[in-house]
């Protein structure tokens, strides 16, 4: 069985004076960094996720007060990396929301090593690297190449959505496996991937994607100025070359 990557933690947060930590807010009121248009909706990857739901209100929330913490380091390694990434997502055919599934697995730190070996932007594992063409040996890792390492994860993904059909289940099954999400989605009866009973670090996983999509999508309900945000200039500026 293949895993992308083992769950790594975050990366130490910013200085307090450039951080600002957002509030696990009342669950009862959702705060307008939730939802992307006034039906309370998310959009990811053309999927819209009902967050009217009270449990997934309470889930995204937490995550969206933990990883706003790093808001302010995350945002100036974006400007840097998500150029670079964008495009191969594109033209692999991968959604554009991928690259949080990138920011929650390192931090956008293409150097990041977790305890159990995963490594690089993607934390791949050096098995399923090398199942996915990169090349690892003593004195070799292309899981720290940000481009090679971009294009193994994006024939992951592709396996994955082949497999499942379904975007949610795809980020899933970068953490747990793809066979762990079939036997579960199997085994538990169910079609929606976010109804899965999974464990702790799963069930956050899926929503901490939502919230740094939602952080970066609506940066001044977190205290970030949109004018740092560079990547998207520089990304309308070469669409026009």
């Amino acid at each position: 069985m293949l895993f992308a990557q083992d769950p790594d933690p975050l990366p130490s947060p910013a200085s307090p004076e450039k951080a600002k930590v957002y509030r696990i807010p009342e669950v009862d009121s959702v705060p307008s960094g939730y939802s992307l248009n006034d039906e309370n909706i998310l959009d990811f990857c053309g999927q819209l996720i009902d967050l009217n739901i009270h449990e997934r209100r309470r889930k995204l929330g937490r995550e969206l007060a933990v990883l706003s913490r790093y808001s302010s380091k995350l945002v100036q390694r974006a400007n840097f990396y998500f150029p670079r990434i964008e495009p191969i997502l594109s033209e692999n055919g991968i959604p554009d929301d991928f690259k949080y599934l990138m920011v929650i697995e390192s931090g956008l730190d293409p150097y990041a090593c977790s305890g159990k070996g995963a490594a690089g932007l993607w934390q791949f594992m050096k098995g399923t690297a090398g199942d996915y063409g990169l090349n690892v040996t003593d004195g070799i890792d292309e899981r720290f190449h940000i481009e090679k390492a971009t294009q193994a994860a994006c024939q992951y993904l592709k396996n994955a959505y082949r497999r499942f059909g379904n975007w949610v289940a795809v980020a899933q099954s970068y953490n747990i496996g793809p066979e762990r999400v079939a036997t579960e989605m199997a085994r538990q009866r169910v079609d929606d991937p976010l109804e899965l009973r999974l464990v702790e670090e799963t069930n956050r996983y899926t929503y901490r994607i939502f919230a740094a999509k939602i952080i970066f999508t609506h940066p001044k309900n977190f205290g970030i100025d949109e004018n740092l945000l560079y990547y998207k200039k520089i990304r309308a500026y070469s669409r026009f070359r």
